[in-house]
């Protein structure tokens, strides 16, 4: 049998309530897919498995089930590390499910951006950043992105036809709903002016809701939208590697809402995914990963592509949410855009 089929059979044991599951590999890690999983596999899971001779399972999924998988069968977890959104990854420390770094054997850690070693509580580190901005047609949209009020009044008045991500999105808390908030006059514990915003723009008949990020490129190749809110690495990959050069990528005044994915350690873990983690925060694993995705790098060191090194977004233009206050206005959000949204 495959490691892929055992990997599929460990997480459906899991799910079910099972013994834990049997790994198929020496690590097994939990990651997203497309070309974020072709470039962890060429840039960080290829080295690690020849400077160590042991193997891995990458697992593909939403974190949230990992982290469902992992409280389910914690003296045997399924994962040895996960990279997780934020928000996720806040749940991970608070339920205890992941290891901490300190006085562990991670090399380099001096190299990385002294917010992205502090933002994770000392219980992982950032291993990319990515960014919120806008992504559009310019054959059909004749008038230039530059701020967000640009974007969002634009769809209000029915000039455009865009995609946000619906709340229901991973992520979207710290992203989408909180930028239309911040700009439309609210903060993390006031999230009613974003709300009425979505709703003013909703009114217009041109605004649409994505929970898929691949529906959002297909949307726009197929031209049954003009613009999204869209994550920077996936656009400029659409537009330079897809070969789309009538879209632009745009990150808007005043700044991209940041989106972080964390990498962490979970208890329990093989003692080697020290040494995958320290790969994936070397330079040189940092600079693969971010030329192949055109996501930032949290490494300072890190030396990218000429083609694409313009492209990505500098750390010093994230604009960073509060994740934490946002957590605990979680609830809150969620039932406000159910009752007042409803997609």
């Amino acid at each position: 049998m495959s490691r892929a089929c055992l990997a599929l059979l460990g997480a459906l044991f899991v799910q079910a309530g099972a013994a834990a599951p049997v790994h198929a590999a020496d690590l097994t890690v939990g990651a997203f897919g497309g070309v974020w999983e072709e470039a962890l596999r060429s840039c960080i899971v290829a080295p690690f498995e020849k400077q160590t001779g042991k193997t891995v399972d990458v697992v593909l999924g939403a974190p949230l089930q990992w982290l469902n998988q992992i409280a389910a069968n914690p003296d045997a977890p399924p994962f040895d590390v996960v990279f997780a959104p934020t928000e996720t990854a806040y749940q991970m420390i608070d339920k205890g499910l992941v290891l901490p770094f300190s006085g562990q054997p991670v090399a380099g850690l001096a190299d990385i951006y002294p917010d992205m070693v502090s933002f994770a509580e000392g219980y992982g580190v950032v291993f990319t950043y990515g960014a919120m901005g806008v992504i559009y047609n310019s054959r059909t949209v004749k008038v230039p992105i530059r701020t967000w009020d640009d974007f969002y009044d634009a769809v209000e008045r029915g000039e455009i036809t865009a995609a946000i991500p619906s709340i229901h999105y991973p992520g979207s808390l710290g992203s989408s709903l909180w930028n239309v908030t911040r700009v439309s006059g609210g903060d993390e514990r006031n999230a009613q002016p974003g709300l009425d915003r979505v709703k003013r723009m909703m009114a217009g008949g041109s605004l649409e809701f994505w929970a898929d990020h691949n529906q959002v490129l297909n949307a726009l190749g197929s031209g049954e939208i003009d613009a999204a809110m869209y994550w920077d690495g996936r656009s400029r990959a659409f537009i330079i590697d897809g070969n789309n050069p009538d879209f632009e990528y745009v990150t808007p005044s005043p700044g991209g809402p940041a989106t972080f994915n964390w990498i962490q350690v979970v208890k329990k873990a093989d003692p080697s995914a020290w040494t995958f983690v320290t790969i994936a925060l070397g330079a040189e694993g940092q600079s693969c990963f971010a030329s192949k995705t055109h996501y930032g790098s949290v490494n300072m060191k890190a030396v990218f592509d000429p083609a694409v090194k313009g492209a990505l977004t500098r750390h010093e233009d994230l604009s960073i949410p509060s994740f934490r206050e946002i957590n605990r206005s979680r609830q809150a959000w969620l039932e406000a855009w159910n009752k007042q949204i409803g997609r």
